[in-house]
């Protein structure tokens, strides 16, 4: 049987060596660090002794390949799905609308669902249908230069509804601001949620933590399937004659009885693996943090699973019943203050758009930057990723940078993964 390294225990690494087992391949998943997850996992918090997610994680009905590789590894009842599409939007002062289908049949529901919105004028939510519906007829070639808050602005789109409706949806899937964003990936976007059924629209939460979830049954299916996985182990070199990998060096043993290295970790950590002669595109990547702030309350006075807010510093709201969590993508603003500079505004903030919000209930905190939680995905950025190739015969590269048509989500991670583990069937098998 082949056999393979694969280097990084995230969620690209997991899922190329569960496919590449499925596909009777040997992997040997090595991870530098004791966890696996890479940007997303879980841990216990001892103050509280609870398992809390280093950050949460929206997933949607549309993460096609997120959701194989879950019922992959026997963890598809370690989500929550909704039905039909439902958010809760809240503005200052704590109006609330919501964004919510029926079970009437699709599209109709999400067209009515649309119309109700009504955080804008009618004549605005008629202005957003129509940049959904051309998607259907859209040119690729028309967007591969404009950021979306230029395609937005060329479809007359309101400065309301961008700001309560399509920069929400900016930042919230692509980590970044409509001045700064791809309008091609946007539109990527858009395709997978509106335009593929019913269930593409709907949100989707763990069940569980992070590592549950997903690592711990990764693990399983890995070692059950013949492969092996080896934490706080770290790749420090590639060894190479020629165009192919000879040698896999770590910091505690140097491996030579593989066919193919699957390196399914950061573009910035790769660049470390392998000498400066070697071919391969840069494309430059910027990072955006990400802010987590999870809050413990004497007493829990939100009611809806989770809330989007809307114009605030803060962008969505968790409830998790014992303790809520905060999150706030392309966090810039956040990174460079303490922590109690972040806790203030983010209670001034919460006092704002939840009047029965009273800081005096708060009796422990914990904030979690993430500073390079993901690439932003500008135009320059998206048209070098699509020339990333691997500089050696015998390496496939894999992970959310790599050129998989999304931006830097778990969903683009799983599907770098099981690409790999496909493209590695067709060559080494």
């Amino acid at each position: 049987m082949a056999k393979a390294i694969v280097i990084g225990g995230g969620i690209a690494g997991l899922s190329a060596a569960v496919y590449l087992a499925k596909n009777k391949i040997i992997p040997h998943l090595i991870e530098a660090s004791p966890k696996l997850g890479g940007r997303a996992y879980s841990f216990n918090y001892t103050a509280q002794n609870q398992i809390i997610d280093n950050g949460q994680h929206i997933m949607m009905g549309c993460y096609k390949y997120t959701l194989n590789f879950l019922k992959m590894i026997g963890a598809e009842n370690k989500i929550n799905k909704q039905k039909n599409l439902h958010v809760s939007f809240i503005a200052k002062g704590g109006k609330l609308y919501n964004l919510a289908s029926s079970s009437k049949i699709y599209p109709i529901n999400l067209l009515i669902g649309m119309l109700r919105y009504n955080a804008v004028p009618l004549k605005d939510r008629i202005a957003i249908i129509n940049v959904i519906a051309k998607l259907i007829f859209w040119e690729r070639e028309k967007l591969s230069n404009l950021t979306v808050d230029e395609w937005l602005k060329n479809e007359k789109q309101s400065d309301q509804s961008i700001k309560v409706f399509w920069e929400i949806l900016t930042v919230g899937t692509l980590n970044t601001t409509t001045a700064r964003a791809s309008a091609l990936t946007f539109a990527n976007v858009l395709k997978e949620i509106f335009l593929n059924g019913n269930e593409a629209s709907t949100i989707i939460l763990p069940a569980a933590g992070l590592s549950r979830m997903y690592c711990d049954d990764s693990e399983k299916f890995i070692k059950c399937n013949g492969g092996r996985v080896s934490l706080s182990e770290r790749v420090v070199s590639l060894n190479v004659e020629g165009e192919k990998i000879k040698k896999v060096v770590t910091d505690k043993s140097i491996y030579t009885e593989f066919d193919f290295v699957v390196s399914a970790v950061p573009h910035h950590a790769f660049l470390k693996l392998i000498d400066s002669k070697h071919a391969l595109v840069d494309p430059g990547f910027e990072y955006s943090p990400i802010l987590n702030v999870h809050i413990w309350l004497k007493e829990n006075p939100f009611r809806e699973k989770f809330y989007g807010l809307i114009d605030s510093k803060v962008h969505w709201l968790f409830n998790n019943n014992a303790y809520i969590s905060l999150t706030t993508s392309s966090a810039d603003d956040f990174i460079t203050k303490n922590n109690d500079e972040i806790i203030k505004i983010i209670c001034n903030e919460l006092k704002e758009y939840f009047p029965v919000f009273n800081n005096n209930k708060i009796y422990d905190y914990m904030i979690i930057k993430e500073k390079r939680a993901t690439f932003i995905p500008t135009i320059e950025i998206e048209k070098a990723r699509q020339k990333i190739y691997s500089p050696f015969i015998n390496l496939i590269l894999a992970g959310d940078w790599t050129n998989t048509g999304l931006p830097s989500t778990i969903e683009s991670g799983v599907k770098s993964g099981v690409n790999a583990a496909e493209l590695a069937a067709k060559v080494f098998l």
